[in-house]
């Protein structure tokens, strides 16, 4: 699929390369030689399969065998353990999605204490460099959200916000990318807002909460597309007598499938396929001496049901 081609509105931005790395690692081996390790947030949670599914594709296109994927469950502490397994069992590069916040910069600091370069996928650990950092331009992404949802619903909506993990790096730079662009719009007011940790039933939780408190909330924008699908059951449980717009923020299948049937209005399509290949290219360039751009910014495609056949059929 040319997705170049097609007739929607893209956030087509330059990758920023805001510097080089190639710092010094262990011995270069050929691709097909290395291990690799790669540490997830959460196996449960589908964009990481997604991203997982990139990786393991581009390792068949280079002939990588051997790779060691390591499900953190959500837990900051266990995510530390198995990295440190990974690393007494020799691997040669590190993919990398820090758990929240608490002990991100550990596993970082490991692996490069071992000669081993660190690519960091989509959350960024605190207080450390990665030697690489792939991920969706939130910034950018965030703000055409915010623009196309002013314009759907004539710049006047009383919002109720169903945020990530506070403290995320995904979820602070699309804070700021949304709240750039409603700055501009005073009639697009925030009346609530909440965390729900990336998670449909606390989604739906929240939005039912919001709603009993304030009825007339006609938006609701979910950090994430799981939290926008509970808010969008929520709508629906509540009887609702007006529109309420319901967006999210992934593209995930379940998502793109209620945006074909009417039940979600819009979210942001990210690359995640796209965002595990190149964070195995990255990673095989950096262990062999190689030069790369250091952080990685993928655009992101607004999604609405006019397009959203395009995603279902091949996701990016």
């Amino acid at each position: 699929m040319n997705l170049s081609a097609l007739p929607v509105r893209y956030l087509w931005l330059p990758l920023l390369a805001c510097l080089m790395s190639g710092a010094a690692h262990a011995q270069s081996k050929p691709a097909n030689e290395m291990t690799v390790g790669m540490s997830i947030p959460s196996l449960q949670w589908v964009f990481y399969l997604m991203v997982r599914d990139g990786v393991m594709e581009q390792a068949k296109t280079l002939g990588i065998k051997n790779v060691l994927v390591a499900d953190a469950q959500a837990d900051p502490a266990r995510q530390v353990s198995q990295i440190q397994d990974m690393l007494s069992k020799g691997i040669d590069v590190l993919l990398y999605t820090a758990t929240g916040s608490a002990a991100s910069a550990v596993p970082v600091r490991l692996a490069r204490q071992q000669g081993v370069p660190v690519i960091c996928i989509d959350n960024f650990p605190k207080n450390v460099e990665c030697d690489a950092y792939i991920s969706t331009d939130n910034l950018a992404a965030a703000g055409e959200l915010a623009r196309q949802m002013i314009k759907l619903t004539g710049g006047k909506a009383e919002i109720g916000l169903l945020q990530g993990t506070l403290g995320d790096s995904t979820e602070i730079a699309r804070a700021k990318g949304l709240e750039a662009v409603l700055s501009e719009a005073p009639e697009m007011k925030v009346v609530d807002k909440k965390p729900t940790d990336w998670l449909q039933d606390n989604g739906f939780k929240v939005a039912q909460d919001m709603l009993q408190k304030n009825p007339k909330i006609n938006v609701f924008i979910g950090r994430s597309d799981a939290p926008a699908l509970g808010a969008a059951q929520a709508v629906k449980v509540a009887n609702i007598d007006h529109k309420v717009w319901v967006f999210g923020y992934d593209g995930l299948p379940s998502a793109l499938e209620a945006i074909r049937d009417g039940k979600l209005d819009m979210t942001i399509t990210q690359q995640a396929v796209e965002m595990g290949r190149n964070a195995l290219r990255t990673a095989v360039d950096l262990q062999q001496g190689k030069q790369v751009t250091k952080t990685q910014l993928l655009p992101a495609f607004v999604t609405t049901r006019e397009n959203v056949a395009t995603f279902l059929e091949q996701h990016p």
